[in-house]
């Protein structure tokens, strides 16, 4: 009787005993297929990134993904597993159309790799913007959004960009004549794209010019974008989840919902307005519905708003940023700069934007920026589709998560001679750099996915530098000499200060 009242006692130990050896098979079972039968197997990297994902997890929380995976590059040649199941790739002339490019020619009847969907937050208001919309949703709405971004438009916007780059020179020369303390310039840069883009998309700017200060919605954005690489482990490890509260701050999540919510309001006040302005809802008002299939929702017009917004200003002022910061730490090509710009136009006013399309120097410097450090520094990451794919050479097997890494890329050897220079002339025909693989470089992707803005940020970029190495002159401050090696990848970059000393140009 003692024995049978024992019995039900042990059946829990006799599961969890069963259990246990059912996991330790399990997990065995996987060790040796990631160790001797994975098809990637054959893509050289460390042994660890085989089995683990937690040295890339490691680097992405730190903030040093970039610089972790040109070191991989370094040693392991032009393609790298960096985790389990994803495969990183500098070999960018060919890379990019295989991954990202048109399925033409010798990719005709290829399905288009689909975005990786561990690395984009699900949209509060539940409808996908055209980053991680699907092929037919993407076409739709990217055909509707396409005349907001049109040369006509731009030609159109002109006198809104003038507006604000006017009033970024105008605060800069109040602030620097009233005191001998250096500026920010991160700062600066963000508040005129920020205002730039927020009057282009709801009619009214943000105010940070006016203000001198980041507004609190910009505030919010960037905590936003910082928390994003959480959604990317929590994709791969579910449990935690479950530990969120003790490793994602909630006030971040709720800032995420009332920034969204606010840009959806402003979108709603700014499409309620009978105005036709030359900004970018009146274009997309003006031909949304003109054909069936170039006809958006409302909320795909406020969730496309929330992408417009950080897109089309963080970006160009890091672009911005880091140029000013290497033009500062070389000499040579600062002055080479400022004889062009100071050279060509004579007043203020001759500098439009036909104007700095036509200063060569200008331009093929902010493109050796773009370069030198790429505004999204990692990837643009895709999956393989059924039956696998050949990339660059090296076939990839269903389900893989690919991409070109930009940083890793633009830093190569084996694609930039002097990569870890600043040498315009290698984009202005210098036949030194003949050699050089500059289809490599796409820093606003590439393919039917790439960049609407493409033009707008290169017009801001330019007429912003253009204007700025007009009116002053520069001094990088002591406690920014090492910017650069300061700034961390949070998704996107997370730059600290870049403190400058500017005195407004004396002419006779």
């Amino acid at each position: 009787m003692d024995a049978l009242d024992q019995l039900p006692a042990t059946k829990p130990f006799a599961l969890m005993g069963t259990f246990a050896v059912l996991s330790v098979i399990y997990f065995t079972g996987k060790l040796l297929y990631a160790l001797y039968f994975d098809p990637l197997n054959k893509i050289p990297g460390p042994a660890i990134n085989r089995i683990s994902r937690i040295p890339y997890v490691k680097h992405l929380l730190a903030g040093t993904t970039a610089e972790n995976v040109t070191e991989l590059h370094k040693k392991y040649g032009e393609v790298v597993r960096i985790s389990p199941n994803e495969v990183s790739f500098t070999s960018g002339e060919t890379a990019w159309p295989d991954i990202y490019g048109f399925r033409t020619g010798s990719l005709k009847g290829h399905v288009n790799m689909q975005k990786d969907s561990a690395w984009y937050a699900p949209p509060v208001n539940g409808v996908p913007s055209l980053l991680i919309a699907n092929d037919a949703d993407h076409t739709r709405v990217r055909r509707t959004l396409s005349h907001a971004f049109s040369e006509k438009a731009l030609a159109e916007q002109e006198v809104l960009l003038q507006t604000y780059v006017d009033q970024l020179i105008n605060r800069l020369q109040e602030v620097t004549s009233a005191s001998d303390e250096p500026v920010d310039m991160v700062k600066w840069y963000n508040w005129t794209t920020f205002d730039i883009i927020a009057d282009l998309l709801f009619g009214e700017p943000f105010g940070c010019l006016q203000d001198l200060r980041t507004h609190r919605y910009i505030e919010l954005l960037f905590r936003g974008l910082q928390g994003f690489r959480m959604f990317y482990v929590i994709s791969y490890f579910p449990w935690v989840k479950y530990l969120s509260s003790l490793i994602v701050d909630k006030s971040m999540i709720a800032g995420r919902i009332e920034y969204t919510n606010w840009v959806a309001q402003q979108a709603r006040t700014r499409i309620a307005r009978d105005t036709q302005r030359p900004d970018f809802m009146t274009h997309i008002l003006k031909h949304n519905g003109e054909k069936p299939e170039a006809t958006i929702t409302q909320k795909e017009i406020e969730v496309n708003c929330l992408l417009i917004l950080t897109a089309g200003s963080e970006t160009t002022a890091t672009t911005l940023s880091a140029t000013t910061y290497l033009l500062l730490k070389d000499p040579q090509v600062y002055q080479k700069l400022k004889d062009e710009v100071r050279g060509l136009w004579k007043t203020y006013g001759e500098i439009t934007l036909e104007a700095v399309n036509n200063a060569p120097y200008l331009i093929a410097v902010l493109q050796e920026g773009l370069r030198y450090f790429p505004p999204v520094p990692t990837g643009f990451e895709r999956r393989v589709g059924k039956g696998g794919e050949v990339v660059s050479g090296y076939f990839m097997p269903e389900d893989t998560a690919l991409c070109v890494s930009q940083y890793p890329t633009y830093h190569s050897e084996r694609n930039f001679k002097d990569p870890e220079a600043l040498v315009p002339q290698r984009w202005m025909g210098d036949p030194k750099y003949a050699d050089d693989k500059r289809s490599a470089c796409q820093p606003f992707s590439f393919g039917p996915r790439n960049c609407l803005g493409k033009n707008l940020a290169y017009a801001e970029m330019r007429l912003i530098m253009a204007k700025i190495v007009w009116s002053f002159d520069f001094e990088l401050d002591a406690q920014s000499a090492n910017w650069m090696a300061e700034c961390k990848v949070l998704t996107l970059w997370a730059k600290p200060e870049l403190v400058v000393r500017v005195k407004e140009v004396v002419r006779a």
